[in-house]
């Protein structure tokens, strides 16, 4: 077996990978074109990839040894599902280990954005800063207020927990209704609409996959329904808001401010964006975290392992394809 690992590997996952597979590694900063990709895959049977990595129909029809892709994220817009279906490509990802990591850093955003963390520090650090003053980066009061959560899935409950931490009240939108018990009784939150959410939220973050349903979800129609001075979260995903809407409503202060981990075209961030002083930017960190990471890493590696050793890999997105993947 013959694997491609984008990023890096090392230590106990790179171990087991080398006991079961020949692998290469290839690192990259900036997304590769897809000639790129293809010329890098055409002679393996699985890529471990990340969220930076597109692997579509075309390189799929270009690579046919191509068996398995292993995407060492939560989210898979990366890949082309129902293409990989189709062809008996099984794509895993790494889910469940990086729900505290990733709800701790939008909490993180929150509270920057909303006290003027960075814009104060700055402040500080050019020297505009003469002595106290009782009007000075005044922001909004956390405690008591409403934090809506667009999508209450594993990483969105473990944001409402912080959220009731700091004694705010919890409203949230989900496609299903499945937990809505167990989230009003272990979380004191209510499931609302998206336009009640809107409407009623003080702090909103997103937490919601990005799919053809969730694609610019947020659009200018849903920012005007948002209160003026509500501050936006996002760590999911870049598209789930229409980036240039956001600008426009950041810049003419429609809200206070908003915390941004992902983007539309990343790493491309508008350079509108980059000169508010009302925006939190960070860059698609909201895994960073030391133990997860190689937590992510060793599921990555355990699926790949599994997967060709005959066994069902833990996390698979379209098991339908296992079948096809153990005729090939």
């Amino acid at each position: 077996m013959k694997v491609l690992v984008f990023g890096s590997l090392s230590g106990p996952a790179a171990e087991k990978l080398a006991s079961a597979a020949v692998f290469t590694q290839h690192d990259r900063d900036m997304p590769l074109p897809e000639s790129d990709i293809e010329s890098l895959v055409s002679d393996v049977d699985a890529v471990l990839s990340e969220p930076l990595d597109g692997i579509t129909a075309g390189i799929m029809d270009r690579c046919p040894r191509l068996r398995m892709i292993s995407n060492r994220a939560v989210g898979f817009d990366n890949v082309d599902i129902e293409e990989a279906s189709r062809r008996g490509i099984l794509v895993c990802n790494t889910p469940g280990v990086l729900d505290a990591a990733t709800a701790d850093l939008a909490f993180a955003l929150l509270l920057a954005a909303s006290r003027r963390v960075c814009e104060a520090d700055r402040y500080v650090r050019q020297g505009g800063w003469t002595g106290f003053k009782s009007d000075l980066m005044l922001g909004p009061d956390i405690f008591g207020k409403t934090m809506g959560i667009i999508g209450m899935g594993r990483i969105g409950r473990a944001f409402a927990a912080r959220a009731r931490a700091f004694g705010m009240k919890i409203i949230y939108t989900s496609a299903s209704d499945r937990r809505e018990k167990e989230n009003s009784q272990e979380l004191g939150a209510r499931r609302v609409s998206l336009e009640e959410l809107l409407v009623e939220s003080d702090f909103i973050s997103v937490h919601c996959p990005l799919n053809d349903a969730t694609r610019h979800l947020i659009k200018k129609q849903e920012l005007e329904l948002m209160k003026p001075g509500a501050v936006l979260v996002n760590t999911a995903r870049g598209a789930v808001i229409d980036q240039d809407a956001l600008v426009e409503h950041l810049e003419a202060g429609r809200i206070f401010a908003a915390g941004l981990d992902v983007f539309e075209d990343e790493p491309n961030v508008p350079e509108r964006l980059k000169t508010l002083e009302n925006v939190v930017l960070t860059p698609h960190i909201g895994s960073a975290c030391v133990d997860t990471r190689a937590r992510m890493t060793s599921l990555a590696v355990d699926a790949i392992v599994d997967a060709f050793a005959g066994r069902p890999p833990a996390h698979m997105v379209n098991p339908s394809a296992w079948e096809k993947f153990n005729g090939k």
